[in-house]
C-alpha cells in the first residue's frame, strides 16, 4: 500500500469524529473507528497519532454505550501511544492527557481510586511538558482541575479543591471568548466552587458557582450535546442556594433547567440518570417547601428510574439509592404509612452496602439509615433498631473523613439514642461532638461562617458537662467546658503562641509553625477588614475589590491546609501526640492562679457550679437546685424586661442613659436576691467563705443564659438586710472570664516600662453619627487631671486626634493602656460588627480589634455601652468586646453589660483612676477590678438607681 494510506485515514477517522462530537451521530463514530482501526493495523511499527485518535474514539463509544470492553481498549490504544511517543516530543502532553481521561472514565465507572491518582499523575505531566503560551494548555489545566475535583469528593482533602480552583480558573482565564471548549471549562469551574461551597459553606463560592455555569449554559449553542449537562449543573446549584437562603425563585429554576436538561437527553444516553436524579430531587425539595404531594410523587418516580437505568457497579448508584430513600422518607412523614419507611431501609441499606468505606458521603449514608431506623423505633418500639440506629450514628461520627457538619449532626444522634437506652457510650458521643467543633469552626473560613456553624453546636458542651457530673466526672465537665468554648477566640489565641515546648525539642517545625501562624491570623485580618469594608459600602463593589478579596480568602484558605497539615505531622511525634489540642484538668488548674475560678453551667437536666483552685487537685462541685435552665432564662427574660426596649437600641440612636428601677410586678431587687439565693451563696459556702472579711478575688465564667446576668451584683438588697455579709461585694471582688485559658500562664511582676506608661484615650468623634455624649468632654477631663497630679511614675497621656479606626488601631499598637468614651453597639444582627463608634460613621469593630498584636497586659477601659453583652444565639462564644481586647492582648477589660448613664461614666472613670494612680509606682492593671469593685459600691452607697451602677462590670486578669 501507499505510505502515506495510514496517515489519510488517520486524518478521515479524526474528521469523523469531530463531526461526532458535534451532531452525535453514532454512524459518524462507528465509521471513524473504523478507519482508524485501519490505519493502525496498516502501520505495524506504531502509529502513535491514529492510536491517540482511536484510543479517544473508542473512549467516547464507551461514554456513549457503556461497553466496557470499548473502555479497556481506548485505554491500551493511548498507553500505546504514550509509550511511542518520544519525550520532547510536541504531541506527548496530549497523549499523557487523553490517557488522563481514559483512566478518570474507567474510576468513574469502577471506583478504583489507583486510576485516578494514575490519572491525575498524566495530567500533571501534561501541564508541566506544555508550555506557557501554548494553544493546547488552557485544556491540560482543566483536565487536572476536574480530576483533582474528583478526588476531593472522593478523598476530602482541602487542598485538592483549593488546587482544582486554582487551576480551572487558569484554564478560563487563558481560554478565549469564542472558543467551543469555553462553556466547558466555565462549568468545570463553577462545579469546583461549588463543591468547596458544600464543605465549608462560604456564600461567596455558591455566588461565583452559579455565575460560572451560567455563563456555561448561556455560551453552549442549542443542540449542543453538553447543552443538558450544563443546565443539569445549574440547576444544582440553584436548589441548592434555595436551601440556604430560602428564595423560591431559586427553586423554580433548579425545576426548570433540569426539566430541560432531562428533556434534551436521550433516553438512551449516559447522562439520562443523572438528570432524572437532579429533577427527583429539587421535587422533594419544592414538596418539603410547599406540601404540594404531587411533587412527592413526581421525585420518586425521577429517582426511582434514575436508579434502574443506572447499572450494577456505577459509582453513583448508591447516591441516587440514597436520594430516593429521602423521598421515600418524605413520604412516610408526610403519610404515616409504614410501607414507606420500609422503602426508605431497603434503599438506605443498599446505599450504605455499596458507598466504599472511607468514602466522604459515607458518613451521611449511614447516618439516614440511623434516621430511618429510629423512625421505625419511634413508630413500632422494637429496641433493636434504636441500637442499630446509634451504633450507624456512632460509625459516622468517628469516621475520619466527611463534612464536619454531617459528623457533628450523627453525633448529635447518637446522644440521643444512648441517652433513651441509658448506653454507657454517652460520654464517648459527647466526647466526639466536643472535639467536633473547632472542625466546625474552620480555622480558614471568615469570622462570620466560623460562628454561624458553631450555631448548631450551641447546647452541646453545656449538656456534655452536665452528663460528665451525672457519670461523677467533675473535672471532665471543666475539661470540656474549657475545650468547647469561645472557640474562635481560643484559636486566634493559639496562634499568637510561643510554641516553646516544641522549639526546644523540633526547632524547624516550631519555626515553621510560627511562621505559618503569623502568616495565617495576618491574612485573616485583612480578610476581615476587606469583609468589613464592603459591608460598609453603599455601592456596588468593583470587580478589583471583589478580585482582591477572592485573593486573600484563597491565601486564607491555603495557610490554613498547609498548617493542619504541618500540626497532623507534629502530633506524629512522640510525647507530641495531644500538641495544641485540649488540656487536661492538671493544666487548666493553673489557671487560677490569682482567685478561685467559677463556671456556672446552665443545662437541660440541671444547673451547677464548678469551682476550679489552683491547689486543688479537683474540682468543687456546687449543685444549683433551685435554679433550672428555665428559670436562668427567666431571670435573663425578667432583665431584657427591666431595661426596657433600650436594652438593644438600633445603632444609629444609642443613648448612654439609665432605666427604672421596677416595671409592673418585677424588680432588680428580686432578679439579684434569686442570684443570691440559688447561685452565689451555694458557691460562697462551698468555697467556705461565710463571713465578710478582706476582699479575694474571684472569676466567674458563666455559660448560657448565666452570661447575660449580673451574677458579680448578686445579693439582698432589700432595707432589711442592710448589715454586711448580704452580698457578693461583702465578700470578693468579682471579674468575669469567657475561659480560664485567658488568664494562662500564672502572671509575673510587671516591670516598669522604661519609657513609663502610655496611656490612649478616645474621645466621641464630632464624625460618628450618633447623638452627642456631653459627658465624654467632663470624663478626658478627669482622666487628665488625675494623671497630672499623680505622683506615679511617668506618664505620658495620648488622645487621638481625629479619631479615624486607621488612627485608633496604629495608636493602640504603641501604647499601654487604652480608655474608650464614646457610643458602643453590640450588633444583634451580625454580631461580629459590634464595635465602638468612630469617626465617619464607622466603628472600631471586633474584627478590627484582633488584628492588634500587642503584648499581654495593660487596661481597656471601655467607658460606652453594650461593650461585654454577647450573642443571644451563642453565648458560649463570648462576641463582645469586651473579649476582642482581651484576645488582643490587654490583661484587663472595665466594660458594660448595657447602657450606661452619661451623667455618671466620667465619675466612675475619675474614681477608678484615683485609685489606679494614688500610689508612686507604675499603675497596676491588675488592681482595676478592685479599683472598680470600690467605685461601684460607693456609687451605689450614693443611692443611684440599679441600671447605673450595675452594668460596669470587669472582665479578665
Amino acid at each position: 500500500g501507499h505510505p502515506e494510506k495510514p496517515t489519510r485515514l488517520s486524518c478521515l477517522g479524526g474528521t469523523l469524529f469531530l463531526r461526532f462530537e458535534r451532531l452525535e451521530e453514532l454512524s459518524d463514530l462507528e465509521e471513524a473507528i473504523s478507519r482508524l482501526k485501519h490505519a493502525v493495523d496498516l502501520s505495524p511499527g506504531g502509529h502513535p497519532i491514529s492510536l491517540s485518535h482511536l484510543g479517544i474514539s473508542l473512549l467516547s463509544r464507551f461514554q456513549r454505550l457503556g461497553e466496557l470492553s470499548d473502555l479497556e481498549d481506548a485505554i491500551s490504544r493511548l498507553k500505546n501511544a504514550v509509550y511511542l511517543t518520544p519525550d520532547g516530543h510536541p504531541y506527548k502532553p496530549n497523549y499523557l492527557s487523553n490517557l488522563g481521561t481514559s483512566m478518570v472514565t474507567r474510576f468513574r465507572c469502577l471506583g478504583d481510586l489507583d486510576d485516578l491518582e494514575e490519572a491525575i499523575s498524566k495530567h500533571r505531566d501534561a501541564v508541566d511538558l506544555t508550555p506557557d503560551g501554548h494553544i493546547r494548555k488552557p485544556g491540560h489545566l482543566s483536565n487536572l482541575g476536574s480530576h483533582l475535583v474528583l478526588r476531593f469528593e472522593r478523598l476530602g482533602n482541602l487542598s485538592d479543591i483549593e488546587q482544582a480552583i486554582f487551576r480551572l480558573g487558569d484554564a478560563v482565564y487563558l481560554t478565549p471568548d469564542g472558543h467551543p471548549k469555553k462553556p466547558g471549562r466555565l462549568n468545570n469551574l463553577g462545579n469546583s466552587f461549588f463543591n468547596r461551597f458544600k464543605y465549608l459553606g462560604e456564600l461567596s463560592d455558591l455566588e461565583q458557582a452559579i455565575s460560572s455555569v451560567r455563563d456555561a449554559v448561556n455560551l453552549t449553542p442549542d443542540g449542543h450535546p453538553n447543552k443538558p449537562k450544563h443546565l443539569n449543573d445549574l440547576g444544582i446549584i440553584f436548589r441548592a442556594r434555595f436551601e440556604r437562603l430560602g428564595q423560591p425563585s431559586d427553586l423554580e429554576q433548579a425545576i426548570s433547567r433540569h426539566r430541560d436538561a432531562v428533556y434534551l437527553t436521550p433516553d438512551d444516553h449516559p447522562d439520562k440518570p443523572g438528570c432524572l436524579n437532579s429533577l427527583g430531587n429539587s421535587f422533594r425539595v419544592r414538596f418539603m417547601h410547599l406540601g404540594e404531594l404531587n411533587d412527592l410523587e413526581q421525585a420518586i418516580s425521577s429517582l426511582r428510574d434514575a436508579v434502574n437505568l443506572t447499572p450494577d457497579g456505577h459509582p453513583n448508584k448508591p447516591h441516587r439509592l440514597n436520594n430516593l430513600g429521602n423521598s421515600f422518607l418524605a413520604c412516610f412523614q408526610y403519610l404515616g404509612e409504614l410501607s414507606y419507611l420500609e422503602h426508605t431501609i431497603s434503599s438506605y441499606m443498599n446505599a450504605v452496602d455499596l458507598i466504599p468505606d472511607g468514602h466522604p458521603e459515607k458518613p451521611y449514608f449511614l447516618s439516614n439509615l440511623g434516621s430511618a431506623l429510629h423512625y421505625r423505633f419511634e413508630r413500632i418500639g422494637e429496641l433493636s433498631d434504636l441500637e442499630q440506629a446509634m451504633s450507624l450514628y456512632s460509625h459516622a461520627a468517628c469516621a475520619s473523613i466527611g463534612p464536619s457538619t454531617t459528623r457533628f449532626h450523627a453525633s448529635q444522634q447518637w446522644i440521643l439514642c444512648a441517652r433513651t437506652l441509658r448506653h454507657p457510650s454517652l460520654l464517648d458521643a459527647y466526647s466526639f461532638s466536643i472535639s467536633l467543633l473547632p472542625q466546625l469552626a474552620w480555622i480558614g473560613l471568615s469570622l462570620t461562617d466560623r460562628y454561624r456553624e458553631l450555631v448548631q453546636g450551641a447546647d452541646v458542651v453545656r449538656e456534655a458537662a452536665a452528663a460528665a457530673l451525672d457519670a461523677g466526672h467533675p473535672e471532665t465537665a471543666v475539661e470540656w467546658l474549657e475545650q468547647g468554648r469561645a472557640i474562635v477566640w481560643g484559636e486566634l489565641f493559639q496562634l499568637r503562641s510561643s510554641y516553646e515546648e516544641l522549639s526546644s525539642v523540633y526547632p524547624d517545625h516550631a519555626h515553621r509553625l510560627q511562621q505559618l501562624s503569623t502568616a495565617l491570623e495576618h491574612v485573616s485580618a485583612a480578610r476581615e477588614k476587606s469583609l468589613s469594608s464592603l459591608s460598609e459600602q453603599t455601592q456596588i463593589p468593583d470587580d478589583r475589590a471583589t478580585v482582591s478579596l477572592e485573593q486573600e480568602a484563597d491565601r486564607h484558605r491555603m495557610l490554613a491546609i498547609e498548617r493542619d497539615k504541618l500540626l497532623q505531622e507534629i502530633r506524629r511525634f512522640p510525647g507530641f501526640e495531644r500538641f495544641l489540642l485540649n488540656k487536661g484538668f492538671s493544666q487548666i488548674r493553673a489557671s487560677a492562679h490569682s482567685g478561685p475560678v467559677v463556671i456556672l453551667n446552665a443545662a437541660k437536666t440541671h444547673c451547677d457550679a464548678l469551682i476550679v483552685l489552683a491547689d486543688l487537685d479537683h474540682v468543687i462541685h456546687v449543685p444549683l437546685p433551685n435554679i433550672t435552665l428555665e428559670r436562668s432564662q427567666g431571670l435573663q427574660n425578667t432583665v431584657k424586661t427591666l431595661l426596657g426596649p433600650g436594652r438593644v437600641v438600633p445603632g444609629d440612636k444609642l443613648e448612654r442613659v439609665g432605666k427604672p428601677a421596677t416595671r409592673g410586678y418585677i424588680s432588680w431587687e428580686s432578679v439579684l436576691a434569686t442570684l443570691w439565693n440559688g447561685v452565689v451563696k451555694r458557691v460562697l459556702d462551698g468555697l467556705n467563705f461565710s463571713s465578710p472579711g478582706d476582699l479575694l478575688r474571684i472569676f466567674w465564667c458563666p455559660t448560657g443564659p448565666f452570661s447575660f446576668l449580673p451574677i458579680h451584683a448578686a445579693g439582698l438588697y432589700a432595707t432589711q438586710y442592710s448589715k454586711p455579709g448580704q452580698k457578693l461585694s461583702d465578700f470578693v471582688v468579682s471579674s468575669y472570664i469567657p475561659t480560664l485559658s485567658i488568664l494562662a500562664p500564672p502572671p509575673k511582676p510587671d516591670a516598669a516600662p522604661s519609657q513609663g506608661l502610655r496611656l490612649l484615650t478616645v474621645r466621641q468623634p464630632p464624625s460618628d453619627g450618633q447623638s452627642r455624649l456631653p459627658g465624654v468632654d467632663t470624663e478626658l477631663k478627669y482622666i487628665r487631671a488625675v494623671v497630672q497630679n499623680s505622683p506615679s511614675a511617668r506618664t505620658t497621656l495620648m488622645e487621638s486626634s481625629v479619631g479615624t479606626v486607621e488612627e485608633v488601631l496604629a495608636l493602640m499598637k504603641g501604647t499601654d493602656w487604652v480608655h474608650f468614651a464614646c457610643h458602643g453597639i453590640q450588633d444583634t444582627s451580625s454580631p461580629t460588627d459590634s464595635g465602638l463608634c468612630l469617626a465617619d460613621r464607622r466603628r472600631l469593630k471586633l474584627s478590627d480589634i484582633i488584628s492588634v498584636s500587642r503584648p499581654r497586659g495593660g487596661l481597656a477601659f471601655l467607658s460606652a455601652c453594650q461593650t461585654a453583652t454577647g450573642d443571644k444565639d451563642l453565648s458560649d462564644e463570648a462576641i463582645h468586646i469586651a473579649a476582642g481586647m482581651l484576645f488582643a492582648g490587654y490583661g484587663g477589660v472595665v466594660g458594660t453589660m448595657w447602657s450606661i448613664s452619661d451623667r455618671l461614666a466620667p465619675l466612675v472613670a475619675k474614681d477608678v483612676y484615683e485609685q489606679l494612680f494614688r500610689n508612686d509606682t507604675t499603675p497596676d492593671y491588675r488592681e482595676a477590678a478592685r479599683a472598680l469593685h470600690d467605685t461601684v459600691e460607693r456609687l451605689r452607697d450614693s443611692n443611684a438607681s440599679f441600671v447605673e451602677w450595675l452594668p460596669f462590670i470587669h472582665v479578665g486578669l
